[in-house]
């Protein structure tokens, strides 16, 4: 019986409370580089603790930089305005790392997220990885 109480009380203490939303994780990766990040959904229009890793894999001298993509509640794509670089090159062992950003619109919810790795060319190129779950709290 002791043993039962310790293996239910192991399952209590790793469930999330409910309506707790779970830490997300984006990346979009081309063969000239990567992002990724998590982040925590924090209301229906912003999200914060994220953290994001831009690796430039490209050996041509043009560094990659990442920004983020959203959909806000009607479902209409927006970008960040900010774009956060590597300039490693050649390497994908190294990268650029930053932490605890946040993003937040007025006036429309976010529904869903994903996140952009660019050339930073003439033409690009840039792609967007596989999107978000869907805002808990939009």
């Amino acid at each position: 019986m002791a043993a039962a109480a310790v293996a239910l009380s192991a399952i209590v203490v790793t469930t999330p409370p409910a309506g707790a939303a779970a830490q997300e994780f984006i990346y979009s990766a081309q063969d000239y580089g990567y992002a990724g990040a998590t982040f925590d959904w924090t209301g229906p229009s912003s999200v914060s603790n994220i953290d994001l890793i831009v690796s430039d894999w490209g050996c041509d001298a043009k560094p990659v930089y990442a920004y983020f993509l959203f959909y806000n509640g009607s479902l209409h794509p927006d970008t960040t305005p900010t774009h956060r670089y590597d300039h490693s090159g050649c390497d994908k062992e190294d990268y650029t790392t930053y932490n605890d950003l946040k993003w937040s619109i007025s006036g429309d919810t976010i529904t869903y997220m994903g996140v952009v790795i660019c050339r930073d060319a003439a033409n690009g190129p840039c792609q967007v990885g596989g999107l978000s779950g869907r805002n808990p709290y939009a």
